[in-house]
């Protein structure tokens, strides 16, 4: 019984870790998206887009490892 414990628990944090992983993920996707249309009204420019979109890509790059 206490495997069976040890084990369903072990499943669970798992799951829950890859919600939350998947929930940065979503959030650093929809920040690109804004990010996007920041530079596309003017209120940032080209050049603090390439920084804030490389640091965004990076982030989601060793997310998904």
């Amino acid at each position: 019984l206490s495997i069976f414990m040890i084990v369903s628990c072990n499943t669970y944090k798992n799951t829950y870790d890859d919600y939350k992983t998947l929930n940065i993920v979503n959030e650093i996707e929809d920040n690109i998206e804004w990010l996007n249309e920041d530079l596309f009204q003017g209120n940032i420019n080209q050049e603090q887009y390439n920084i804030m979109k490389e640091s965004y890509e990076e982030t989601l790059t060793l997310l998904k490892k």
